[in-house]
């Protein structure tokens, strides 16, 4: 027994050995921690020396090909972080956008705090902006095509996370709310809005998200969805915001919302006094208009054909 597991740690190591003495001093070697070792310094300056000349030469291709070898190869290499935001950024110059956001993602993971850092920050929120509007290829070709939402979702919520306290978070929450709303998806983009002004209360882009949710659940009781649910938070919702945003012209504008659904609350209960009447369900006529009497101002014309209604049914 002793001797087979002597044997087999005698093989281990001279397998070990084996790879080590076989492998190019110039590669990189993958640590037992996970680390890459750092590749040769004169390999990688001449690498990335051939990359600047491909790019000066207008060689973009090979340009981009090259740097994205050396930082693929090379990650802790000096040239590493300059090589993998200039492929990035000639991807973006080229119209290759998705590829351009992978390669700014692999920047912000790997380069965190070094000079370009805010630059792919904002490189990659306008790619996932102008994915959410189609204005985005996805090959040398030159060809538009599609990005399916998902994949838009996706990309919104890394740009988000990816600098969860910078100002092309909320930017990119707000984006992912106005993309579902052209797109007709109504739960989601109320979902994507409420999510905003929750996480970013303070950003610039809150009052409009609070605005929109009030008024795309507004607009559903408009469009035959008469769920007294959505009407009563839409309700809610504008009066939050003219108590959070009471300066801006968002909280104006819900004003004039509010005002329109007590209008519709008024002429929902006139209504349904007419309905009960029709039916000679008289008290509860009554009722509705009396409704109708109290939130109504005198002398208008609902005002007065409530009381003239009530008058006949109580005679």
């Amino acid at each position: 027994m002793q001797n087979a597991v002597a044997l087999s740690l005698a093989t281990i190591t001279a397998i070990c050995v084996g790879f080590t003495s076989c492998s190019n001093p110039n590669e990189k070697i993958q640590l037992a921690s996970g680390q890459v070792g750092r590749a040769n310094p004169e390999l990688t300056a001449q690498l990335y020396s051939q990359a600047r000349a491909y790019e000066n030469q207008g060689n973009i291709k090979k340009a981009i090909k090259t740097y994205g070898n050396l930082a693929g190869d090379y990650p802790m290499a000096n040239e590493a972080a300059d090589a993998r935001i200039r492929e990035a950024e000639l991807l973006y110059s080229q119209g290759e956008l998705m590829q351009a956001f992978e390669k700014y993602q692999y920047f912000i993971t790997q380069y965190r705090g070094t000079s370009q850092y805010d630059k792919a920050i904002v490189r990659q929120a306008e790619v996932a902006h102008a994915a959410s509007t189609g204005q985005i290829t996805n090959s040398f070709i030159g060809l538009k095509s599609d990005i399916p939402r998902t994949k838009v979702e996706k990309m919104f919520i890394q740009v988000r996370d990816n600098a969860p306290f910078g100002p092309t978070a909320p930017r990119a929450q707000f984006g992912l709310g106005e993309m579902w709303e052209r797109d007709k998806n109504t739960a989601k983009a109320i979902k994507a809005y409420e999510d905003l002004y929750v996480k970013y209360p303070k950003s610039k882009y809150a009052p409009e998200a609070l605005y929109r949710v009030g008024n795309l659940l507004l607009n559903q009781t408009e469009k035959g969805n008469r769920n007294r649910g959505n009407l009563d938070t839409a309700n809610t919702t504008f009066t939050d915001l003219t108590l959070l945003y009471p300066n801006t012209k968002q909280a104006k504008s819900a004003k004039q919302k509010l005002k329109q659904i007590a209008q519709a609350d008024v002429q929902r209960s006139f209504s349904i006094a007419e309905f009960y009447e029709n039916k000679k369900q008289y008290p509860s006529a009554a009722f509705y208009y009396n409704e109708v009497i109290r939130n109504t101002k005198s002398g208008s014309q609902l005002h007065n054909q409530a009381k003239q209604r009530l008058a006949a049914i109580s005679q």
